[in-house]
């Protein structure tokens, strides 16, 4: 036999060992299990030895490995909340009004902002605010003046809803998109004392983080309540339309929101000692 059949022989040789190994490989990555798609695999040199010999053994030194392939968060998870449940982290829901200390904001966009103070008009929350209220005044005989009968009260049920609805849509909808205002309540949770927590909840009337996160003056609210105040003249009474009921008003609705800042404040904590929640 001459050498150039001995070559061709080894040639022939040669590649039907780099054909068997790739479809070895292949057989094998196709019936690996689903669980193991992840592992490391081997995978044979990317050229022929130069003197046309077998190819290398897997185990051996040439053989190169492959890293692990990222895995896709699981369904109905963004790749943003996997990474903050990976490092240990709490990402509290986008429309959540407060956010509890153990979990972390997601940044909101105007439009975010609408649709949250738009939810949060039609919260039980506002509902039970508005009924409260209005007892309240009816118990009283205050502002608005409508006197104490059964008919009484409904107009103040009415008015209390006109006043807690122009309220949170002036804050939320009008003036935290347009001064660029965060507006949910941050907790500050157990870690402080109660004196502590009651001073921070009826701070909150006065002081709000804006988008970038700072402290600053809630100037939202502050607005918002002044201009639910100056429309309230369009249904009141003539009685209660003057500089001095307006002002006791508007004094009156910033402790009603005070008032529910420490509802906020507290509230998971009453939930969890009624064992109302895990």
């Amino acid at each position: 036999m001459n050498s150039y059949a001995r070559l061709t022989i080894k040639l022939s040789a040669t590649t039907l060992a780099l054909a068997m190994t790739f479809m070895g490989a292949s057989i094998a990555a196709q019936s690996q299990p689903a669980g193991t798609a992840n592992a490391p695999q081997i995978v044979a040199a990317t050229s022929a030895p130069a003197t046309f010999e077998a190819a290398a053994p897997a185990g051996s030194s040439s053989a190169v490995e492959l890293p692990d392939a990222p895995s896709a968060p699981p369904l109905g998870v963004s790749a943003a909340d996997a990474d903050g449940q990976a490092s240990g982290g709490n990402v509290a829901p986008k429309y959540a009004i407060d956010i509890p200390s153990n979990q972390t904001a997601q940044p909101l966009t105007a439009h975010d902002k609408a649709v949250l103070g738009l939810r949060d008009l039609y919260s039980p929350m506002n509902f039970a605010a508005i009924i409260a209220s209005a007892g309240y005044e009816q118990v009283l005989n205050g502002s608005p003046n409508y006197g104490t009968d059964r008919g009484a009260f409904g107009e103040r049920l009415g008015a209390a809803g006109i006043r807690e609805t122009t309220q949170g849509f002036f804050t939320d909808v009008v003036f935290s998109p347009m001064l660029h205002m965060d507006p949910r309540y941050y907790v500050a949770g157990p870690r402080y004392g109660f004196v502590h927590r009651v001073f921070y909840a009826g701070t909150r009337v006065l002081i709000s983080k804006n988008d970038r996160g700072h402290n600053t003056i809630n100037s939202p609210l502050l607005l918002g309540y002044a201009a639910s105040t100056a429309l309230s003249t369009a249904y009141y009474p003539q009685i209660n339309r003057n500089f001095r009921d307006g002002a006791s008003e508007y004094g009156g609705s910033l402790g009603g929101a005070a008032l529910g800042f420490l509802v906020s404040e507290f509230s998971d904590g009453l939930l969890r000692a009624v064992h109302m929640k895990k």
